[in-house]
């Protein structure tokens, strides 16, 4: 996401940042402490970050009107500032609290968080790090050295708050591996609209590429939807937007390409300028899908799985990412030892010619699996799964069991 002065210059309209946060799961973020989600599961559903409870998505509001706590927030920016006194830092933590989310704000700032006599006053104001959840820091910061100055100087006062940003591409300036050692959470980008250069599987190589250098030093890593300019409303010129259904789901597409590429969790900005267009219909479709699923993601046992496309196009260049396939598809295996099959075709209308693929995913456990949210089931007997899947459409295929975690074969 562009800053705000950046984005005025591309979007009329562009001036708040509003954001909409899914949880994911990050085991080595989390503390001693009991994190139970809010659904009342077991405690291995923890929330990536320190301490707290929350459900398996939340939504970050804006600081003009309340749509985040109809929408259950559990992340809340109140207001964008490119500067930021201690008292200013205060204010929105205390707004946070009259609103009910204390323990969910994110606030930000500018450069004065740089400094530790900012961290100091803001602790001989009275505040604890019990007050506040975290701090998203300056977006796009694109020095390594100014994140690691901000988080080293909040870390010393508040060392259980989170530092948070993002960072663009990351295929521009510093390696993203400098960054690493100045967040706990990073976001990475999926505006293939915004920036239309990037075909639409650029979202998932762009996770393949950067994101293990992130989780294999206890980093939480998010994708970060397109929720505003040309991919929220319909655009009869656009053959990837020309239909609301197609709006629709291209959001849910990018949600799921988030999910294959490791993403832990969804977070998308400008949703103000979303609201009330099919994007954010989209949105709220896949919201109660992505909470089914939340266990396989939160426990983060995957593995690619073999696929060979046999009708349509097959392939497609994403850089980063390098060439990936038109048809996708993992295993994931939660705590319980449960299999869920995710897929997804990796081609916008424009990139499949508007052609259907036809592809085998070869691998899979033997047994019936139930194809989600579709109504009917697929039955495995020799380890693949044979199927279609239209430009931007995603199966997941959940294996029953027989009760001790196997399959009923």
């Amino acid at each position: 996401m562009k800053n705000k002065d950046n984005l005025s210059l591309t979007f009329l309209t562009s001036a708040v940042l509003v954001c909409f946060l899914i949880i994911g799961s990050s085991a080595a973020l989390a503390s001693g402490e009991e994190n139970a989600s809010d659904n009342g599961s077991s405690a291995s559903n923890e929330f990536p970050y320190p301490r707290g409870t929350a459900p398996p998505y939340g939504m970050m509001g804006w600081e003009t009107g309340t749509q985040f706590l109809t929408d259950n927030a559990t992340l809340v920016h109140l207001g964008w500032s490119t500067y930021i006194t201690p008292q200013q830092f205060v204010d929105n933590i205390n707004r946070g609290k009259e609103l009910g989310i204390s323990k969910y704000l994110v606030a930000t700032g500018g450069p004065q968080m740089e400094a530790e006599n900012f961290w100091k006053s803001v602790k001989d104001l009275g505040v604890t790090d019990n007050d506040f959840y975290g701090v998203y820091f300056p977006d796009e910061e694109g020095s390594p050295s100014t994140l690691i100055t901000m988080r080293t100087a909040m870390k010393k006062y508040f060392p259980n708050a989170i530092a948070g940003d993002y960072l663009g591409d990351m295929q521009t300036g510093p390696e993203d591996k400098e960054f690493i050692p100045g967040l706990d959470v990073c976001y990475f980008t999926t505006y293939t609209k915004f920036h239309p250069e990037r075909p639409h599987a650029w979202v998932y190589g762009n996770l393949i590429a950067n994101a293990p250098d992130w989780k294999n030093t206890g980093k939480t890593v998010y994708v970060t939807t397109e929720a505003f300019g040309q991919a929220t409303e319909v655009n009869g010129l656009d053959p990837d937007l020309n239909t609301t259904q197609k709006v629709v789901a291209r959001h849910e597409s990018q949600v799921v390409m988030g999910i294959l590429g490791g993403a832990q969790g969804v977070f998308s900005y400008a949703y103000k300028y979303a609201a009330d267009t099919p994007n954010y219909a989209g949105w709220a479709s896949f919201k109660p899908k992505y909470e089914q699923i939340w266990p396989w993601i939160m426990e983060g046992n995957r593995t690619l799985l073999a696929t060979n496309v046999t009708s349509g196009r097959t392939n497609i260049t994403s850089d980063p990412g390098g060439t990936i396939d038109a048809v996708t598809a993992y295993i994931f295996t939660d705590a319980d030892g449960r299999k869920l099959v995710a897929s997804s075709s990796m081609l916008d209308f424009t990139e499949a010619n508007g052609t259907a693929n036809n592809a085998t995913i070869t691998g899979v456990p033997d047994g019936t699996y139930d194809v989600l949210w579709e109504n009917r089931t697929v039955n495995v007997t020799d380890g693949t799964i044979n199927d279609t899947w239209q430009p931007y459409e995603y199966h997941f295929y959940q294996l029953k069991t027989n009760g001790t975690g196997t399959g009923t074969g």
